[in-house]
């Protein structure tokens, strides 16, 4: 009677701790599911950026920046990769077209809620007039039309969001910096872009 009373004893421990596997296991299945699924982003924000080329630069200009973000996730080195789709748009006037469209695909790293992101962007607009331009008898006449040529309207270049912050469902950046060069004259100029501030909503 004892030995059957054991083999109960038994099969409902074993039961019991089959369950509380099962029970644990989805649990963790739960929890991990959502933050391994993509996730779709819209922010919005305000950007600056010159052109600077030899002995001339284009004026500074102010954009609206309207972009949305699909987010993949990786692991936790880096965390997710996120890929962008943007455009920025100028007050009327400030360029012969105050618009441009860029892409970007951004490696992000996770410490709590600090979610700094970095990677290469590609980008083209209309943001490329060198209006400022200074004389020198190093360089003979019409050089401004010949580093204007050079220019062209697509840019390439890395982008680093040293503070971003998630919050919930929402995301604020700030001081976002980026380096970038003309692809119809690699190097000929430098386009130096801060990135004011940006608050995203994740959905």
């Amino acid at each position: 009677m004892e030995h059957l009373d054991t083999k109960k004893m038994k099969r409902a421990s074993h039961a019991l701790a089959t369950t509380l596997l099962l029970v644990g296991g989805g649990t963790r299945a739960a929890t991990s599911g959502p933050a391994s699924s993509a996730r779709h982003e819209v922010s919005i924000g305000a950007t600056s950026f010159l052109t600077l080329a030899s002995l001339s630069s284009t004026k500074t200009h102010h954009t609206l920046d309207v972009a949305w973000h699909y987010t993949l996730s990786m692991g936790e080195r880096p965390e997710s990769v996120r890929l962008t789709a943007g455009v920025r748009v100028g007050p009327p006037g400030s360029a012969e077209l105050p618009l441009e469209g860029y892409g970007r695909v951004a490696l992000v790293a996770r410490q709590g809620p600090w979610v700094p992101a970095m990677g290469p962007e590609i980008g083209v607009g209309g943001f490329t007039h060198l209006s400022r331009y200074s004389e020198s008898p190093v360089y003979p006449r019409g050089t401004l039309g010949v580093v204007q040529e050079r220019q062209g309207h697509v840019y390439a270049g890395l982008a680093l969001a040293p503070l971003r912050f998630q919050l919930g469902r929402f995301t604020v950046s700030a001081a976002e910096l980026q380096a970038a060069t003309p692809l119809k004259d690699f190097g000929s100029a430098v386009r130096v872009q801060l990135g004011i501030l940006h608050l995203g909503g994740t959905f």
